[in-house]
Protein backbone atom coordinates (compact mmCIF):
# COMPACT_ATOMS: atom_id res chain seq x y z
CA UNK A 1 0.00 0.00 0.00
CA UNK A 2 2.71 2.06 0.26
CA UNK A 3 4.69 1.69 -2.08
CA UNK A 4 1.60 2.99 -4.72
CA UNK A 5 1.19 5.70 -2.68
CA UNK A 6 4.82 6.64 -2.99
CA UNK A 7 4.14 6.48 -6.65
CA UNK A 8 1.46 8.35 -7.02
CA UNK A 9 3.01 11.34 -5.05
CA UNK A 10 5.94 10.50 -7.30
CA UNK A 11 3.95 10.98 -10.35
CA UNK A 12 2.05 14.06 -9.15
CA UNK A 13 4.75 16.32 -9.39
CA UNK A 14 4.35 19.37 -11.87
CA UNK A 15 6.72 19.51 -14.79
CA UNK A 16 9.59 21.88 -13.72
CA UNK A 17 12.98 22.29 -13.70
CA UNK A 18 13.71 18.98 -15.34
CA UNK A 19 11.96 19.76 -18.77
CA UNK A 20 14.08 23.78 -18.77
CA UNK A 21 17.16 21.82 -17.98
CA UNK A 22 16.10 19.45 -20.99
CA UNK A 23 15.70 22.61 -23.16
CA UNK A 24 19.10 24.29 -22.39
CA UNK A 25 21.09 22.29 -24.94
CA UNK A 26 18.90 22.24 -27.94
CA UNK A 27 18.50 26.63 -27.20
CA UNK A 28 22.67 26.16 -27.15
CA UNK A 29 22.66 24.63 -30.31
CA UNK A 30 20.24 27.40 -31.94
CA UNK A 31 22.84 30.07 -29.88
CA UNK A 32 25.61 28.27 -31.52
CA UNK A 33 24.39 28.83 -35.05
CA UNK A 34 23.08 32.39 -34.29
CA UNK A 35 26.30 33.54 -32.93
CA UNK A 36 28.86 31.31 -34.82
CA UNK A 37 30.44 29.99 -32.07
CA UNK A 38 31.77 27.28 -34.36
CA UNK A 39 32.56 26.91 -38.13
CA UNK A 40 31.89 24.57 -40.68
CA UNK A 41 34.18 23.82 -43.42
CA UNK A 42 32.99 25.83 -46.65
CA UNK A 43 31.33 23.00 -48.37
CA UNK A 44 29.97 21.37 -45.81
CA UNK A 45 28.47 24.47 -44.44
CA UNK A 46 24.92 24.20 -46.31
CA UNK A 47 24.26 20.36 -44.52
CA UNK A 48 25.52 20.72 -41.12
CA UNK A 49 24.37 24.19 -40.32
CA UNK A 50 20.71 23.29 -41.47
CA UNK A 51 21.14 20.11 -39.54
CA UNK A 52 21.73 21.77 -36.31
CA UNK A 53 19.01 24.17 -36.28
CA UNK A 54 16.74 20.99 -37.56
CA UNK A 55 18.03 19.08 -34.65
CA UNK A 56 17.50 21.68 -32.13
CA UNK A 57 14.43 22.63 -33.53
CA UNK A 58 13.15 18.89 -33.29
CA UNK A 59 14.82 18.28 -30.09
CA UNK A 60 12.64 21.74 -28.82
CA UNK A 61 9.73 20.26 -30.68
CA UNK A 62 9.68 17.32 -28.05
CA UNK A 63 10.53 18.69 -25.46
CA UNK A 64 7.90 20.68 -25.55
CA UNK A 65 5.47 17.69 -26.62
CA UNK A 66 6.09 16.40 -23.37
CA UNK A 67 5.93 19.15 -21.55
CA UNK A 68 2.39 19.47 -22.71
CA UNK A 69 1.60 16.02 -22.41
CA UNK A 70 2.91 16.44 -18.68
CA UNK A 71 1.13 19.87 -17.62
CA UNK A 72 -2.44 18.71 -18.93
CA UNK A 73 -1.73 15.36 -16.99
CA UNK A 74 -1.09 17.38 -13.79
CA UNK A 75 -3.24 19.62 -14.20
CA UNK A 76 -6.05 16.89 -14.61
CA UNK A 77 -5.01 15.10 -11.51
CA UNK A 78 -4.78 18.09 -9.59
CA UNK A 79 -7.02 20.50 -10.81
CA UNK A 80 -4.20 23.31 -10.26
CA UNK A 81 -1.25 24.71 -11.88
CA UNK A 82 1.75 25.31 -10.34
CA UNK A 83 4.40 28.16 -10.65
CA UNK A 84 7.00 25.50 -11.72
CA UNK A 85 5.34 24.63 -14.63
CA UNK A 86 6.20 27.54 -16.19
CA UNK A 87 9.97 26.97 -15.78
CA UNK A 88 10.39 25.49 -19.21
CA UNK A 89 8.70 27.96 -21.37
CA UNK A 90 10.39 30.78 -19.01
CA UNK A 91 13.77 29.85 -19.95
CA UNK A 92 12.66 29.11 -24.12
CA UNK A 93 11.25 32.93 -23.94
CA UNK A 94 14.12 34.36 -22.28
CA UNK A 95 16.42 32.56 -24.85
CA UNK A 96 14.25 34.12 -27.80
CA UNK A 97 14.36 37.93 -25.95
CA UNK A 98 18.35 37.38 -26.00
CA UNK A 99 18.41 36.39 -30.02
CA UNK A 100 16.13 39.69 -30.24
CA UNK A 101 18.30 41.78 -28.16
CA UNK A 102 21.63 40.59 -28.74
CA UNK A 103 23.16 41.49 -32.12
CA UNK A 104 24.72 38.74 -34.19
CA UNK A 105 28.37 39.30 -34.66
CA UNK A 106 28.30 40.19 -38.35
CA UNK A 107 25.99 43.52 -37.41
CA UNK A 108 29.42 44.33 -35.21
CA UNK A 109 31.77 43.32 -37.69
CA UNK A 110 29.92 45.36 -40.49
CA UNK A 111 30.23 48.54 -38.66
CA UNK A 112 33.73 47.98 -38.10
CA UNK A 113 34.55 47.27 -41.49
CA UNK A 114 32.06 49.76 -43.13
CA UNK A 115 34.81 52.34 -44.20
CA UNK A 116 37.04 49.53 -46.12
CA UNK A 117 33.91 48.68 -47.60
CA UNK A 118 33.15 51.97 -48.56
CA UNK A 119 36.46 52.41 -49.82
CA UNK A 120 36.37 49.10 -52.06
CA UNK A 121 33.10 50.24 -53.80
CA UNK A 122 33.99 53.38 -54.23
CA UNK A 123 37.11 52.24 -56.16
CA UNK A 124 35.32 49.68 -57.96
CA UNK A 125 32.45 52.10 -59.29
CA UNK A 126 35.82 54.64 -60.44
CA UNK A 127 37.15 52.10 -62.09
CA UNK A 128 33.99 50.30 -63.62
CA UNK A 129 35.25 47.13 -62.19
CA UNK A 130 31.98 44.58 -62.10
CA UNK A 131 33.37 42.68 -59.08
CA UNK A 132 36.25 41.58 -57.48
CA UNK A 133 36.65 38.11 -57.82
CA UNK A 134 35.73 34.66 -55.96
CA UNK A 135 36.32 36.07 -52.56
CA UNK A 136 37.31 39.80 -50.57
CA UNK A 137 38.35 39.69 -46.92
CA UNK A 138 37.57 42.80 -45.45
CA UNK A 139 38.18 42.88 -41.09
CA UNK A 140 37.68 39.65 -40.94
CA UNK A 141 34.43 39.33 -42.84
CA UNK A 142 34.05 37.19 -46.17
CA UNK A 143 32.55 38.86 -49.36
CA UNK A 144 31.39 38.35 -52.93
CA UNK A 145 31.65 41.79 -54.18
CA UNK A 146 30.54 42.88 -57.30
CA UNK A 147 28.17 45.81 -59.27
CA UNK A 148 24.77 45.34 -60.74
CA UNK A 149 22.84 47.25 -63.66
CA UNK A 150 22.05 49.83 -61.18
CA UNK A 151 25.38 50.74 -60.25
CA UNK A 152 25.22 50.01 -56.50
CA UNK A 153 27.98 47.67 -54.88
CA UNK A 154 26.60 44.46 -53.16
CA UNK A 155 28.75 42.89 -50.67
CA UNK A 156 27.16 39.39 -50.03
CA UNK A 157 28.47 37.68 -46.43
CA UNK A 158 30.06 34.49 -47.55
CA UNK A 159 30.47 33.63 -43.86
CA UNK A 160 26.36 33.87 -43.06
CA UNK A 161 24.50 31.00 -44.54
CA UNK A 162 24.93 30.16 -47.96
CA UNK A 163 21.79 29.09 -48.32
CA UNK A 164 20.57 32.62 -48.35
CA UNK A 165 21.87 35.42 -50.17
CA UNK A 166 22.60 38.06 -47.22
CA UNK A 167 24.85 40.72 -47.14
CA UNK A 168 24.66 44.63 -47.99
CA UNK A 169 24.23 47.23 -50.38
CA UNK A 170 26.26 50.50 -50.65
CA UNK A 171 23.94 53.12 -52.31
CA UNK A 172 25.79 56.41 -52.27
CA UNK A 173 26.80 56.36 -55.75
CA UNK A 174 24.04 54.53 -57.34
CA UNK A 175 20.23 55.15 -58.05
CA UNK A 176 18.44 52.23 -56.17
CA UNK A 177 15.02 51.04 -57.13
CA UNK A 178 12.61 52.05 -54.93
CA UNK A 179 10.53 48.78 -55.47
CA UNK A 180 13.20 46.10 -55.12
CA UNK A 181 15.10 48.57 -51.76
CA UNK A 182 11.95 48.41 -50.39
CA UNK A 183 12.03 45.24 -48.94
CA UNK A 184 15.92 46.00 -47.68
CA UNK A 185 16.23 47.53 -44.04
CA UNK A 186 18.28 50.68 -43.82
CA UNK A 187 21.66 50.02 -41.75
CA UNK A 188 23.55 53.27 -42.21
CA UNK A 189 23.67 56.42 -44.42
CA UNK A 190 23.95 54.73 -47.96
CA UNK A 191 23.69 51.25 -46.59
CA UNK A 192 21.27 48.40 -46.97
CA UNK A 193 21.44 45.11 -45.48
CA UNK A 194 19.58 42.86 -47.52
CA UNK A 195 18.22 39.08 -46.22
Amino acid sequence: MRGHRDNKLLRARPPGLGFALAAVPFLALLAGVRYDWWRYSRPAVILLEAATVGIALLGLTVVGALWIFRSYGYWQREQQLSWKIGLAPLVVASTAFVFVLVPMPTEGAFDRARGEMEQLADSMQQNQTPYTGRRTVIDGLEFHVYIREDNCVYFADLEQSVVLNAGWIYTANCTPNPDQFGRYSLVADNWYAFP
